[in-house]
């Protein structure tokens, strides 16, 4: 970006400071910033740039500050800024010099237009100063009498008149006008008289034998001077023949700034229609008090010196060029309209300050080449650069030609050639340049021939700038590397990309990734996101763009799985990862990533879903088959009790009425306890064989394992043979009775066995404790010998047995039963030398947690 020129930025406000300096510098304004007019006056540089000025502030204001510039005679463009102005402070700030009035907050165009218009005044105040002393210049050249000729000619006075005013012949005052025209170096009598407006020479307008000096202060006939009287003046001199020849606008003012005559030109610019001979200035132009016209005046008046200054009119809306001129008894005031020129001066006012600027900052190097001398002047950053001292190289383009790399110098040369034939606008090439260590860098050329032969048009000379751009062609190969793996790391793995412009919501797509959504490959890379959405399956959308937005709020890495349904019906399963990529302002601006076809491994991976539910559902029937196997097995203890009972009470039956009624009852209850069990083993055994859930309810766990033990066939509660331990809190469980119980019932039947092989006598117990996550663990522990611990976990299989006549299926049951229970089943030693079988079953809880040990 070009560097333009300075900006002052004077406010109290830290924040208005901050805003306004990164928005300007945005737009390559380089800006100094200021807390306080004091701070402003005591340190800012005013011969550079224009200056944004806050209107209210402590200490001294805005309006302050205008009126020390004025002072000081500083005229430095100046914008006021205020958040409370109203149209008699905007007035009072123009009065004062400023050149703009605007509101906060501002629109930032209006800031532009309005710093672009004060930079351009400040370029033209530059050029006038610069003409004006060219002026002069050439003016100190020429003779007195011919100082005389174009005094009379700026005033619009022929050769005769001229001739009779100074007492000369018409000839010697031709033969003078030839002179000074030559010492002038001009070709034309609008040239000169543009040197003498510029010079600040007032007209010759009287007769006068000698020249007045530098600048010449022409005196008014008597007939032009007022007399006694505030409305009454002498006769004027023939205005005509004096001022209306002149090509600027001039008018006359008197002592007391009445308008005492205006050309032609004033009356069409600023009479308005009216008459405003007779009138003070002031009156007819209210808004130009106090203003920099009305401060240049004034001292012109009082000083008796000339002077020139550029202003804009409030009251006609125009920028004026002015040249002021003390005559006899008033001023001469010659002025133009610029307004045009000031508003096509941007582009040139920036030329000379931003060229020398920008080399400054972007560390570019330059270059001349005078192709009549063949030498080719080169600055020192850009033989600094070559690793060069000035002078070391050779100035001809043989020199150039041996540090350039031969691989480059034939479009070199044919770039240079065909833009030395005028075939291109400008001159612009890359190329490899050997350095003094003998490396090569790579330098940016550009340039444009700004001379040419007027008559063969052969170019004379031609300028241009030098830039290292080194690494950017180091990246762009790694780029390019970058991207040729990238290319063969999809090609290989059939991966596409994506990337998503997060505020329009755009996405592209590679052709890989559009084949993936159904589109054609050749289609157009960029998708609105309507377009995307109908590419997907309607019953993935909502999770992907969910997904999708989730990732983006929590700034995290993106992971989905999605089908994408083709315009044939064909549907596909994408896996698209991606990742943020950060934006300029500090939050991420696009999503980037990578699509995979993983339609086979989805459809294998549903397939072996499929596959595994049918194998579980089969897998049930064959453990249903081998559950009937066993089922004797596990029947055999509730129909020996119902043996028993029935047994029994027949030969309470057979021996007449039972001596013991308690008895006979407690043996009917039994077999009918034992009956019951039976059935519901049988149900549970056709449940398994289905699809349907266990049903669990809450139930005591005291209750259960005491019913266990009753089926059992050895002592009860409380009796030799087996111990029952169960804690308060552990006794609420959610489980199938009947379930729990065969549990608990081939446990006990597997302890009896254990004590009574190994010759034990020792108690076995049965306990119950809560744990910490809502679980109850019951332990079964016998004395017989223990387990081993290479079978701890070969004991819970399926047809794994230790005993002669076992078939292996008790143990693998109950690992099943709790399981489906949420809960786990071990063996661990115990210090009576046996075994500890252990298994946890969910505690009652509340109807939140009720739900969850259900799911």
């Amino acid at each position: 970006m070009i560097a333009l020129p300075l900006v002052h930025i004077v406010d109290d406000d830290a924040h208005v400071r901050a805003a306004t300096s990164y928005l300007l510098a945005s737009r390559g304004h380089p800006t100094e910033v200021y807390a306080s007019a004091e701070e402003f006056l005591q340190q800012a540089n005013l011969d550079r740039g224009c200056v944004l000025l806050d209107l209210r502030m402590p200490g001294l204001d805005g309006l302050g500050t205008l009126a020390r510039l004025v002072e000081r005679r500083v005229a430095i463009p100046t914008i006021m800024m205020t958040g409370h102005g109203d149209l008699c402070t905007a007035v009072q700030a123009m009065k004062l010099g400023a050149i703009d009035f605007i509101q906060k907050p501002y629109q930032e165009q209006e800031l532009l237009a309005a710093i672009t218009r004060a930079l351009d005044l400040r370029a033209q105040e530059r050029r006038r100063t610069q003409g004006r002393a060219d002026a002069l210049t050439r003016i100190e050249k020429l003779s007195p009498r011919e100082l005389q000729i174009l005094q009379g000619l700026l005033g619009g006075l022929s050769n005769k008149v001229i001739a009779r005013h100074l007492e000369l012949s018409h000839r010697t005052v031709e033969m003078h006008r030839a002179r000074m025209m030559a010492d002038l170096g001009c070709g034309t009598l609008s040239e000169a008289v543009r040197i003498a407006i510029d010079a600040g020479l007032s007209p010759l307008i009287g007769g006068c034998s000698e020249p007045a000096g530098l600048p010449p202060v022409a005196p008014v006939p008597r007939a032009m001077r007022p007399v006694a009287g505030p409305d009454v003046a002498e006769p004027l001199p023939p205005a005509d023949e004096l001022l209306e020849g002149a090509i600027d606008c001039i008018f006359l003012l008197d002592r007391d700034w009445r308008f005492i005559h205006l050309n032609r030109n004033a009356v069409e610019k600023i009479g308005r229609g009216q008459d405003l001979r007779g009138t003070i200035i002031w009156h007819s132009f209210p808004l130009a008090v106090h203003t920099a016209a009305w401060a240049e005046l004034h001292r012109a008046a009082a000083e008796r010196t000339p002077g020139r200054f550029q202003f804009f009119e409030p009251d006609v809306h125009c920028w004026f060029d002015v040249n002021v001129r003390p005559i006899a008894n008033g001023l001469q005031v010659a002025f133009r309209d610029i307004t045009a020129e000031r508003q096509k001066s941007v582009a040139s006012q920036m030329n000379e300050e931003t060229l020398r600027m920008v080399l400054e900052a972007t560390g570019d190097g330059a270059w001349d080449w005078n192709f009549e001398t063949g030498h080719i002047a080169m600055s020192e950053r850009f033989l600094r650069h070559l690793g060069y001292a000035p002078g070391e190289l050779g100035g001809g383009i043989d020199a150039v030609r041996e540090l350039v790399h031969a691989d480059d110098w034939p479009i070199l040369e044919q770039r240079l050639k065909e833009h030395l034939d005028g075939k291109s606008d400008n001159f612009a090439c890359e190329y490899r340049l050997r350095h003094r260590d003998g490396s090569w860098c790579w330098n940016f050329d550009r340039g444009r021939v700004v001379a040419r032969d007027p008559q063969s048009g052969a170019p004379l000379r031609m300028v241009g700038t030098a830039c290292d751009v080194s690494e950017r062609k180091a990246e762009e190969v790694r780029a390019k590397e970058a991207l040729e793996r990238l290319a063969l790391a999809q090609s290989n793995s059939g991966a596409g990309t994506w990337d998503l412009n997060l505020e329009t919501y755009r996405l592209q797509l590679c052709p890989r990734s559009r084949e993936m959504h159904g589109l054609p490959a050749n289609g157009p890379p960029e998708l609105s996101d309507e377009e995307w959405s109908a590419c997907l399956h309607h019953d993935d959308l909502k999770n992907t763009r969910e997904a999708l937005q989730a990732a983006v709020r929590t700034e995290t890495s993106l992971s989905i799985r999605y089908r994408t349904i083709a315009a044939d019906g064909n549907c596909r399963w994408v896996l698209g990862l991606g990742s943020l990529v950060p934006g300029s302002r500090a939050r991420a601006a696009r999503f980037v990533g990578l699509n995979l076809d993983v339609t086979d491994s989805m459809e294998a991976t549903i397939a072996l879903q499929r596959m595994q539910a049918e194998i579980i559902h089969l897998s049930r029937f064959s453990a249903m088959g081998a559950l009937a196997t066993t089922l004797a097995h596990e029947l055999n203890q509730p129909l020996t009790a119902i043996a028993g009972f029935v047994g029994g009470i027949r030969r309470y039956v057979e021996a007449g009425e039972p001596h013991d009624r308690a008895a006979a009852l407690q043996a009917v209850e039994g077999a009918e306890r034992g009956a019951q069990y039976a059935a519901e083993i049988v149900r549970k055994l056709s449940e398994q064989a289905s699809d349907t859930a266990p049903e669990r309810k809450p139930d005591s766990l005291r209750e259960t394992i005491s019913e266990a033990i009753q089926l059992c066939g050895h002592n009860g509660v409380g009796r030799q043979g087996i111990g029952l331990e169960v804690d308060e809190a552990a006794d609420a469980v959610l489980i199938d009775r009947v379930q729990i119980e065969q549990v608990v019932l081939n446990l006990l039947r597997n302890a009896c066995e254990a004590s009574e092989a190994s010759g034990s006598i020792k108690q076995i117990v049965v306990s119950a404790m809560p744990t910490g996550e809502n679980m109850a663990v019951v332990r079964v522990s016998d004395g017989g010998s223990g387990i081993p611990d290479i079978l701890k976990t070969e004991v819970f299989k399926t047809n794994f047995t230790t005993k002669a006549n076992g078939m292996g299926l008790g143990l693998s049951i109950c690992r099943t039963i709790i399981e489906n229970h949420g809960g786990r089943i071990w063996t661990e030693p115990n210090d009576r030398a046996g075994a500890d079988f252990c298994f946890t079953l969910p505690l009652q809880c509340d109807l939140p947690q009720l739900l969850n040990c259900r799911g």
